[in-house]
């Protein structure tokens, strides 16, 4: 049939009600592989961790006393490592090249200051540091410049989340942007090493921390905390323990974690339940009330863990908690290395930046995401400068409860930060490096002397190592 005009009909027109139908079939198909992708994305999930099967509180003071290896008895050495994406990991990193340039003699020989380091602490980016070194020791110093500290990590994770091989696992509500980051940091860095891996004889505790979304409550990635959920933390991919760790709210999602709790016979140990009788607010009940409630596995079947800088950015809680909240001696002495030692040493390598800002020249609002970052900035940095002081005031405690004349017993404490570089030009640059996970050589050469540099010209760390030579 011709056209009014005589023409041939348009190429739409063509086949009348059987062009319809060809465009109906292709929009159901099309409809169909959607639906089809949406629901294949519901069952993607990150991989299961399975429940503990038996509590063994003797296993785990056995892995403590592997862990001690051959390191002085006398002395205790205790590093924390803040949050603050690759500025932290770098930072640190230059903190542990200094200990290992420091050669310390010992009644059990000559060796380096960072083979007596007994346990660190970590939260965020420091969390890189720590699991890299307690996975790979002295071999650190070898390769984790390159695949971690000068790497553009930041670019990397966006490739993967933009890239439409995994849009159908993002889709998924059980599978994440942490999900995908602990992938890619298996890759890179770990290799899928277990959190057992890290227990090497001579090794130092390495704990890395998250916060639990829903309590606000620091959750570390150790068993003492983990028989409560009767989860074998050590089967836990290191991966993802450092992917929670560093989970910042709203650019990662949490990492989720199954409570288990009720099915492996795991005893609360005593001190929960003389903190909860006390009539008295404490720090032991406010703790104990939060620790029970994990034991309610109908009321918190689910942890959602994510960025350990929430629940304390510098890593120190571990050492002060366990000293104020535990209460049992016996007990403590396998959640803090070395309680009898006779020196103890903390180096907290805090990585908090306090850039300048002109605001109160201008009558202009600041712009908002400067606002945002200042705010969270300042409230890090009150917080932080409470916890310095709570975990000065402890260890100080107990040099009063334990110091005697015939065993003198010594703290020392050492800030490793930006604000103890002594040339103001270079401490201006380094406050103002991007807390990102994707730094510059320079910066990531600047961050690393000035750890060095910071940690050596401390008076009070060269008061220690001339203190512990031939000490036992």
């Amino acid at each position: 049939m011709g056209s009014p005009e005589g023409g041939m009909l348009p190429r739409w027109q063509g086949g009348g009600l059987q062009a319809v139908e060809r465009i109906l079939a292709v929009s159901i198909r099309m409809v169909g592989a959607c639906l089809a992708l949406l629901c294949s994305a519901c069952t993607t999930m990150a991989p299961p961790v399975e429940p503990l099967a038996s509590w063994n509180p003797e296993r785990n003071v056995e892995v403590r006393k592997r862990l001690m290896g051959d390191r002085s008895r006398d002395i205790a050495i205790l590093l924390a490592f803040s949050g603050g994406g690759t500025r932290a990991a770098a930072f640190s990193y230059g903190v542990l090249k200094e200990l290992d340039n420091t050669p310390v003699q010992t009644a059990r020989g000559k060796r380096s200051m960072l083979t007596e380091v007994d346990m660190i602490s970590s939260v965020s980016g420091g969390s890189f540091t720590a699991a890299y070194y307690g996975l790979y020791g002295h071999g650190i110093f070898e390769d984790f410049e390159q695949r971690f500290l000068r790497a553009d990590i930041q670019g990397a994770l966006l490739s993967q989340t933009l890239s439409p091989s995994n849009w159908r696992r993002l889709a998924s509500p059980r599978f994440g942007r942490a999900d995908l980051a602990a992938e890619y940091y298996d890759q890179i860095l770990f290799g899928g090493a277990p959190l057992s891996a890290l227990e090497r004889p001579g090794a130092p505790w390495i704990v890395i921390n998250s916060t639990d979304l829903t309590t606000g409550m620091r959750v570390p990635f150790v068993q003492e905390m983990f028989d409560l959920l009767c989860i074998d933390v050590g089967e836990y991919p290191v991966s993802r323990a450092v992917a929670a760790s560093s989970a910042v709210p709203i650019v990662f999602s949490p990492i989720a974690a199954e409570n288990h709790a009720g099915r492996c016979g795991f005893r609360p140990p005593e001190w929960i339940n003389s903190a909860l009788e006390e009539d008295r607010l404490t720090s032991q009940k406010i703790v104990a009330r939060n620790l029970r409630g994990y034991l309610d596995r109908e009321r918190r079947p689910w942890l959602h863990l994510v960025d350990g800088g929430i629940s304390d950015n510098l890593g120190l809680r571990s050492y002060y908690r366990t000293l104020t909240v535990t209460a049992e001696p016996v007990g403590s002495s396998y959640l803090l290395p070395h309680l009898n030692a006779q020196h103890v040493l903390v180096i907290l390598v805090n990585a908090n930046a306090h850039p300048h800002h002109d605001w109160a020249r201008d009558q202009d609002s600041p712009p908002l995401l400067e606002v945002a970052s200042s705010v969270s900035g300042s409230q890090i940095s009150r917080t932080s400068d409470d916890t310095i002081l709570l975990t000065r005031k402890t260890f100080e405690r107990w040099v009063e409860e334990n110091d005697s004349p015939e065993r003198p017993v010594s703290f020392h404490f050492v800030e490793v930060s930006f604000d103890r570089v002594r040339n103001m030009s270079e401490q201006a640059f380094l406050n103002n490096i991007d807390t990102t996970f994707r730094l510059t050589d320079e910066e990531v050469d600047r961050l690393i002397a000035a750890g060095q540099e910071v940690l050596s010209q401390s008076s009070v760390y060269r008061d220690f190592v001339r203190l512990i030579q031939g000490a036992d």
